[in-house]
Formats: structure tokens, sequence, C-alpha cells
């Protein structure tokens, strides 16, 4: 859909502060973690990864309308095609494949599988914000660095940033050093006081900011400011040099695209000590709008979410781990950005790369089966407190796993009226009740957006 950009046509219309939505996205993240220990095959001979699903779960997955791995058009003749993923957290000390982590187990994979699948959607670049690898350590960047190192040989151009898992015990220095290759060397322009860079490709300026909230101990670069504290930040003159940059695409005439892997235009942007700050993020949004940049990229939060605030737009994409691993692709013409949401095909490139693992096999329906025992087993134990008899708790779990699945496949605003209908949910209210959950839930139909499926910004005219 194409919009204009304006308050009313927010994720969510927010004259002010409203906190009720920070707890909503809180335990969004909250749960995509704990989901992860329910992400597990089931005992031998009852795998889901062998294609055997559940009765409960089929029943629910006609009740959420799934549409698995959708087609999507190739971009249109002129426009340049870029996929943004965040947060692969890759970590090979824990990737085993037993699933006995969930989505962990096979995140080595999952890597392999968005830089497929990227490059099957025909994207010709894959920028990744951050969190890129757990802990910092030299040993796993130097593994992802060889796999992005044979995606470029392949055809895709990647370019990286830091996120706050990225650095310590390896520094700010090292860290470029093992990305070199994709992104500091090629910077048209590199910060001095940080790890920012600027990328310029034909008419486009890509702006790649080091948003920090890293260790403070790693920052090693000579003209970098030193911390007392591990907060995100952009600095002084890391704000200088971010508005340079614009005003020479502004000389230029050319658009820019923005990212960071600390969120800006979210509530807990401004709340310092969340673990979401960013300070200075209103005096980036302020440049931004100054310089009619439409959009700025980000991560960090591991859940799919739009913002939009006095003519700004951001987007974060998803922890590559949670339900249903996905990252997110923008085709970039003279007039437009279109933003798709993707759903990383798992079943096509374990089949088309010859992998033997049945739940690589069977990916999607893994991820759904497990999605489904999860919020079973989260109404059994609300249930504890609050009795249901057997066959409400079934209802109750159907009707969280139709609220989940449709706002991860950005479906949830077109359904709400199925939803409130469902014979599950009074169950599931009962059972929530004195929990989060409940208020939780209910905030997330309450704002859901049908821009999740995807929207259209134009491309703003330089002052």
């Amino acid at each position: 859909m194409s919009l204009p950009v304006n308050k009313n046509n927010a994720y969510r219309n927010k004259p002010h502060r409203d906190y009720s939505m920070l707890i909503m996205l809180a335990l969004t993240a909250l749960l995509g973690v704990a989901m992860l220990l329910y992400m597990k095959p089931g005992p031998s001979g009852s795998r889901v990864g062998d294609g055997t699903v559940s009765e409960t779960a089929q029943r629910t997955d006609s009740l959420a309308e799934e549409t698995d791995t959708p087609a999507i058009a190739p971009p249109q003749a002129g426009e340049l095609r870029i996929a943004v993923g965040s947060d692969l957290h890759l970590d090979q000390d824990h990737a085993d494949r037993s699933g006995e982590l969930g989505a962990v187990s096979y995140n080595l994979d999952l890597v392999d599988a968005l830089l497929w699948d990227a490059r099957q959607k025909g994207a010709e670049v894959l920028l990744l914000t951050g969190d890129l690898v757990n802990g910092g350590r030299a040993y796993r960047h130097e593994v992802l660095a060889e796999k992005l190192r044979q995606a470029e040989e392949d055809g895709i151009t990647v370019y990286v940033l830091p996120g706050n898992h990225d650095l310590a015990p390896i520094g700010q220095t090292e860290f470029a050093a093992f990305y070199a290759d994709f992104g500091f060397d090629e910077a048209f322009s590199r910060d001095r006081t940080s790890l920012s860079y600027s990328i310029l490709r034909d008419d486009l300026m890509i702006l790649m900011l080091d948003t920090a909230g890293y260790r403070a101990g790693a920052i090693d670069l000579p003209e970098a400011q030193q911390r007392d504290n591990n907060e995100a930040f952009l600095s002084e003159g890391t704000l200088r040099w971010i508005e340079s940059q614009l005003k020479e695409a502004q000389s230029r005439r050319i658009h820019v695209l923005c990212a960071g892997h600390y969120n800006m235009l979210s509530d807990y942007s401004h709340i310092p000590g969340s673990g979401f700050y960013l300070e200075n993020a209103d005096r980036l949004a302020q440049l931004l709008r100054e310089y009619s940049v439409p959009l700025y990229l980000s991560g960090h939060m591991h859940v799919q979410a739009i913002y939009q605030e006095d003519g700004l737009t951001e987007l974060l994409t998803e922890y590559l781990l949670n339900y249903p691993s996905g990252y997110s692709l923008l085709d970039l013409s003279e007039e437009t950005i279109r933003f798709t949401p993707v759903r990383i095909n798992v079943d096509a490139w374990a089949a088309e790369t010859g992998q033997t693992d049945p739940v690589l096999l069977h990916f999607t329906s893994w991820q759904k089966e497990t999605l489904r025992a999860y919020c079973r087993a989260t109404v059994a134990s609300m249930a504890e407190r609050n009795a249901l008899r057997e066959d409400e708790v079934e209802k109750a779990a159907d009707f969280f796993y139709a609220v989940m699945v449709a706002y991860w496949d950005g479906t949830l605003a077109e359904k709400r009226d199925m939803l409130e209908t469902m014979p599950g949910r009074q169950a599931f209210f009962h059972s929530a009740d004195g929990y989060s959950y409940g208020r939780w839930l209910q905030d997330m139909i309450d704002f859901a957006s049908p821009l999740m499926q995807g929207f259209t910004l134009n491309w703003k005219t330089s002052p």
C-alpha cells in the first residue's frame, strides 16, 4: 500500500508517549526469547521435522489462515533491491542441530539460508544492522566474515554495522578489520569517532551508523569519545559527521538511506537504563527530518515493528531466530521506497543445498508446531491458577497461537474481527487474569497495523 508519511498513518497515532505499547513490545521480545526454549523436536519418531504436524496445530493453522513463504515479485525495471537482516547472533558454540536450544541450534544454517534467500529474491545489496554474533568473540566473527565473503562471490554486496553484542572482547579497530570487505574499506567516508561510515552507490548514499551500546572498554578508536557506561549513544562528533554526509548527499542531489542497530523512534529509546535507550535519538531524528530522509532502519528489539512520527518512518527488522525467521526487502526507485516483509524459505534452501536434517527440510512445519506448543504450555501454566477445562485450554491455546501467527505474518489488523469471535478468546483471557499476558495480547490486537504487510514511501524533495 502507498501512504503519505504523517501521524495519522502511524503504527499507532501517538500524540504523547503511551507506555502500554512499551509493555506490549517488551513482552513480545521476551516471548521471542522464551519461545526458543520450546522450539525443540519431539521424542524420537515424532519429530515435527519428519513432516508430522499435530491435529491441534493443523486445526489452528486453518484458523490462522497462514500463507507460507509467499511469492515475491521481482524488482521492477530501474529499482535497486536491498535486503535487510538483523540480529543474526551467530554462535557456532551452540549450533549442534540438536534442537535442545530450539532455533539457536540451527543458527549457522539460518544465516546460510538468509544469504541464499536474499539472492534468490533478487537482492543486489544486503544490509546487516548489528548483533552479527554473540559475545563479540573473534572466532565467531571469522566464521561470519567467511560466509559473507562467499555471499559476495555469489553476487550480493554486503554492508554491516555493529550491535551491542558484537564488541568486547574485540574492540572497534578489530571489528573494522574483520569486516573491511563489507563496508569499511569501501566507504565513501568514515567517522573518526565511531564505526559509522557512508557508502555511495549510484544515486544513493547509505549511512551505516554505529550506535554503540557495547562495553565501554571496547571503544578503542583514537578519537572516539570515552564512556563510563554501556548505554547506546551518538556522540557530538558522530552527529557532526552525520550532518556532513547529509549535506554531501544534498549537494549531489541523491537519496539517503540510514541504518543503525538501536531504535530511534521507539518509546524505549527515550528511557535511560531500559536496555533500548539511545542517547541523542531525538537529535538524529531531527537531522533526518531536516535533510528529508524518510526512512531509518534498525533492529535490536527482536521483533518486526514500524514507527512513524512527524514525517519519519522507522522499520525494525526482526531477530533471525524468531518465528517466522524473516528479513525485510526494500525496492528503491527514483520516486519511492517499497517495503515487503519476507519469510526465509528454509525448506527450499535445505532441499537446494542437499541438507539431510529433517527439521531443516520441514522447517516451516517445525516452527509452526513449536510455536503452537509454546502457546499451549503458556495457557496450561496460567490455567493452574485460573482453572480451565482441558477443552478450554485447547481452545485458549488455539486463540493465542492464531494471534501470534497473525502478528508475525503482519495480518493481525485484517484478522481482528475474526479473532475477537474465536471460541477460545474468553477462555484465554480468563486464564490470563492476573498475568501480564492478557494486557499484552489485547494491546497487540488493538494496535495491529496493516503496514506490517508492506508499505510504500515517497522520497522527499531535498530542501
